[in-house]
């Protein structure tokens, strides 16, 4: 599994694809358009929007203060050109997007920085928390997945 820490989406229905490519500071990882399946599986359905993801850090799930200082350092280095991307046609939204692990607390609750969200306002992307099982819920979750397609569990 090709695990990224810290990604960047810019999005939109109408998004302009061809100009967020060309004022990209980086090769981005992923790029979509709307009305084109996004994988090549024979189910995959075509996408409703359009956009691309670049990869922010690569630190691991489990290392969030890594993951957020190298945002950091990339909001501060392509924050123009960030809050340009975002402006491009038909973008509604840009989201800087960091993956971490389930923990197997009650409450998971985790910080960020006031400079991580000062340098997110001047690029002018929004941020959102996603959470990866890992471990054993990590199988647990294949073997749900698996049977759900196999037709022994209903939606």
């Amino acid at each position: 599994m090709n695990r990224m820490g810290c990604i960047i989406h810019f999005v939109g229905r109408e998004a302009d694809v061809e100009s967020l490519v060309a004022l990209s500071p980086v090769e981005p990882c992923n790029i979509w358009r709307r009305g084109v399946p996004r994988s090549s599986r024979p189910n995959s359905r075509p996408a409703v929007t359009s956009g691309l993801t670049l990869v922010v850090s690569d630190a691991e799930f489990e290392d969030l203060e890594q993951q957020q200082a190298d945002a950091i350092q990339f909001l501060r280095a392509h924050s123009s050109i960030l809050k340009n991307m975002s402006e491009v046609a038909g973008v509604e939204h840009a989201t800087l997007d960091f993956g971490i692990a389930m923990r197997d607390v009650v409450v998971q609750s985790d910080h960020f920085p006031a400079d991580l969200i000062a340098a997110l306002a001047v690029a002018g992307c929004g941020m959102e928390l996603t959470q990866f099982p890992t471990g054993r819920k990590a199988k647990n979750l294949k073997r749900y997945r698996k049977a759900l397609r196999s037709g022994q569990l209903r939606r």
